[in-house]
């Protein structure tokens, strides 16, 4: 089975709140995106490995993303308080990293919003 098939409610997670922050700012880019979950991998990396959790080096939008998808990863590891089923930080790199995967694909094909456009869609259909 693909990530997709095993964790589809986890990435749909991750997605809504970037789709939201689409709809609010059009200006988004899948750039900031990809910097986004990219900041949010090396801080839930930095964990996995024990060292020091630093700020995340981005800034507007990007940064915008990155809090907006950590408000619902932080709740899917169970964070502050065990509300939900939880999942595990290597489980949740996998999935950003799928995410981010995808977002490279469909601005490849598609352009600056490719992969946000797509996303949108989905979701609307």
């Amino acid at each position: 089975m693909t990530i997709e098939d095993l964790y589809t409610d986890v990435l749909m997670n991750i997605e809504l709140p970037v789709i939201e922050l689409y709809r609010e700012r059009p200006e988004l880019l899948d750039l900031h995106v990809e910097e986004g979950l990219s900041a949010l991998m090396s801080r839930y990396k930095a964990e996995e490995q024990g060292k020091t959790i630093l700020p995340p080096r981005v800034k507007g939008s990007a940064l915008l993303v990155f809090e907006a998808v950590s408000v619902n990863t932080e709740l899917m590891l169970g964070r502050p308080e065990q509300l939900m089923d939880t999942i595990d930080l290597p489980t949740l790199l996998s999935c950003l990293a799928r995410i981010r995967k995808s977002v490279k694909l469909w601005t490849k094909q598609r352009g600056s919003r490719g992969y946000l456009n797509f996303v949108l869609n989905v979701l609307e259909e």
